[in-house]
């Protein structure tokens, strides 16, 4: 009934050119990513001597294979714009538990398409979140995490599945303590802790409780 994530963020950074007289021209260097501490993927990229570029599709894998479309990102080349160097970003607000795989697909003015190589992002943001103790004696109970949690939920459950509390955090850290019942009464007996962010399961665990 445990479950235990780990945490980390890897930034792979890449470079890659094209000439192409039926396409345009393109370098783009630094494309990279970056599980933050507000449980996103950063990507960024730069490209120089851009043209003949329409925009970028941000493309995602769960398994280095096969690769979908979740948004896109216009060029920014105009006809008035003269730098050399363009900075581009995006923000994944829902990345995927585990490892991931990014990469961007270059869609020329003509249709022509390019794409980069593949970033990688490991993202497993609940290591470090502890519930404790495992037998309650006075109906409290700890939650410590050193990550932020957003729309962090804690909720108790009988062996029968009945719910016997929930608690909500906007955003949860550090240590918090929670009565298990609201009415300070349980039976003794085996009970089911469940932590969530975002939606996400983040830890579940058995915890007992006793009489004083």
């Amino acid at each position: 009934m445990k479950t235990t994530f780990l945490l980390i963020a890897v930034i792979f950074a890449s470079t890659f050119s094209y000439a192409d007289p039926s396409f345009g021209s393109l370098t783009l260097t630094n494309f990279k990513g970056v599980f933050t501490d507000q449980q996103v993927v950063e990507l960024n990229w730069l490209t120089m001597m851009e043209s003949g570029v329409d925009h970028f599709e941000i493309q995602r894998s769960g398994d280095g294979l096969n690769f979908q479309d979740i948004d896109s990102v216009e060029s920014k080349m105009k006809i008035s714009t003269s730098d050399y160097q363009l900075h581009y970003s995006y923000t994944d607000i829902h990345p995927l538990i585990g490892t991931s795989y990014y990469r961007i697909k270059v869609i020329g003015k003509k249709g022509n398409i390019n794409q980069t190589p593949v970033v990688q992002i490991v993202n497993n943001p609940f290591e470090g979140t502890r519930i404790y103790p495992t037998v309650i004696q006075n109906n409290m109970i700890f939650i410590e995490s050193d990550k932020n949690l957003r729309s962090a939920k804690i909720e108790f459950f009988d062996f029968s599945g009945n719910k016997i509390s929930e608690t909500n955090w906007n955003t949860l850290s550090g240590r918090q303590n929670v009565q298990v019942s609201k009415s300070g009464v349980l039976p003794t007996g085996t009970y089911v802790v469940r932590l969530t962010a975002n939606g996400q399961n983040v830890k579940n665990q058995l915890v007992i409780v006793q009489s004083h």
